[in-house]
């Protein structure tokens, strides 16, 4: 059975559980790789009885596949899956951002303003951390998800978002050098519209942000083959 490839972690949690969900989160393991215990409680500074019990947790989660008499994989999905993950987000994240306009403030927007200032005056962060940046995505999508103060609506994208995180970590496989300016001007156009409190203007650049998300990842699928 293969091993797990020898590659560098970015910093993380202490713990087997925070540390290995973050590798796959992040793309660090690709879909498909074999999760071997000895080789990952080496690399991880534990025993095998932490990992044990972390791949089983992960299974749980979906982010792991453990298959009978051939060992435990990391969770793979097909190109069908992601294009569905993105329809269903198309559907309702920009919902949540038109919702959330009534509810932001100020306060809440500025954080996340600062951050992006940060990666659009110094675009080689970027490269320097890609996960890093990848968080800072998420927290922004999941500020003004939360914000939309609709609990069913909140419940459905965040019971997602392991699937959403992996697609996430997919694009760093598959095309790690996606135009990063125009994710940053994406992003930067959404809280513009949150700010100005437009709901009309904050759903059509959520849209849009997703759409070419979906289209930069088709695209570099396409030229992997």
């Amino acid at each position: 059975m293969p091993t797990v490839s020898a590659r560098k972690t970015a910093a993380a949690p202490a713990n087997p559980y925070a540390k290995l969900k973050l590798m796959i989160l992040d793309g660090e393991l690709a879909g498909g790789e074999a999760l071997v215990e000895r080789p990952l409680a080496e690399r991880l500074g534990v025993s095998r009885t932490p990992i044990r019990e972390t791949i089983f947790r992960l299974e749980r989660e979906g982010l792991v596949r453990v298959v009978e008499g051939k060992g435990a994989f990391v969770a793979s999905y097909t190109l069908e899956d992601m294009i569905e993950i993105y329809e269903v987000r198309e559907g309702l994240e920009p919902l949540a951002a038109r919702l959330a306009c009534a509810h932001l403030t100020d306060e809440e927007l500025d954080p996340h303003e600062e951050q992006l200032n940060r990666y659009r005056a110094r675009p080689a962060l970027r490269n320097e951390d890609p996960g890093k940046w990848r968080r800072v995505g998420r927290d922004f999508h999941t500020m003004f998800i939360r914000a939309s103060h609709n609990g069913r609506l909140v419940r459905v994208i965040e019971g997602m978002q392991h699937q959403i995180e992996l697609f996430r970590g997919l694009g760093r496989t598959i095309n790690p050098h996606t135009d990063f300016k125009t994710s940053i001007e994406e992003h930067h156009e959404i809280l513009e519209a949150l700010r100005a409190r437009n709901p009309q203007r904050a759903e059509k650049a959520v849209r849009a942000h997703l759409q070419n998300g979906l289209r930069l990842r088709l695209e570099a699928l396409q030229k992997k083959r």
